[in-house]
């Protein structure tokens, strides 16, 4: 990890990033703690975060997290944005060429 990903933003996306890898078995705390080099109890607070926004959840059988399906809703909204821009050059790209 870069030195200038340590502030609580940088920390926060590392943490979404991280989490993003563990959709069937979930992550410890200890083990997304020792991941991304920040002391357990930061885990706990920026995961009661992701949890309070509906980005994670916590197994309460394994203590593990997960993420959720917001996640993939956010991404899967960046994806659809995309499409929508490609339909525009095409149909700008098609203006052009028309005679």
């Amino acid at each position: 990890m870069k030195s200038d990903d340590r502030n609580s933003a940088g920390k926060m996306l590392d943490l979404v990033e991280a989490l993003s890898g563990c959709v069937v078995a979930g992550a410890s705390n200890g083990a997304l703690a020792k991941g991304l080099g920040l002391s357990p109890s930061n885990v706990t607070v920026m995961m009661r975060t992701l949890i309070d926004k509906g980005w994670a959840r916590k197994d309460e059988a394994t203590g593990h997290f997960h993420p959720t399906a917001r996640m993939g809703q956010i991404f899967g909204r960046v994806l659809a944005d995309i499409g929508e821009a490609e339909r525009k050059v095409t149909e700008l790209k098609h203006n052009f060429t028309r005679t």
